[in-house]
């Protein structure tokens, strides 16, 4: 279902030395394909961010403990906590940094340039845009450093 348009006025985007691409995008239907895959993206990091924070906080209550019990935490405990404290706030941020790039990716399919390789102004092949839907260059670019001469994008052999 690959629909793109190619309005007259696209001699826009012209490789070196050669004849101006057409403005090449998915057809409405196929942007609200992917609009669903990133939204359900969003869900689960937003899921996963929960969990973490839940983890964050049993973190903090446990080093919180009360201090009239017999048994201080022993320092190899102390640091293993720090140690996960640690751990989690980095998987936080890269959630973080993972949202904001969903968040990107749903202006794109607003402004309908969604899947559209910002090297190489073709149509980012289908099954990337379900596997890593924050992605902006087609996997012939992301692979090979170059853009496919036949502007079609392939993710695997040439």
């Amino acid at each position: 279902m690959e629909n793109f348009e190619t309005p007259a006025a696209a001699n826009e985007s012209a490789p070196p030395g050669g004849m101006p691409r057409p403005i090449v995008r998915y057809s409405d239907e196929d942007l609200e394909f992917f609009r669903g895959i990133v939204n359900k993206a969003k869900k689960d990091a937003l899921e996963e961010m929960r969990m973490l924070q839940e983890r964050l906080d049993d973190l903090a209550n446990y080093g919180n403990a009360d201090d009239t019990m017999i048994y201080s935490m022993h320092m190899a405990e102390q640091g293993s906590e720090a140690i996960e404290k640690d751990k989690t706030y980095v998987q936080i941020n890269r959630i973080n940094e993972y949202l904001r790039k969903l968040d990107e990716a749903l202006r794109r399919v607003d402004d309908k340039t969604y899947g559209v390789c910002r090297e190489c102004n073709i149509l980012i092949a289908k099954e990337r845009l379900i596997a890593v839907p924050i992605t902006t260059l087609s996997a012939s670019y992301k692979i090979r450093n170059e853009c496919p001469e036949d502007g079609i994008d392939r993710i695997t052999g040439r």
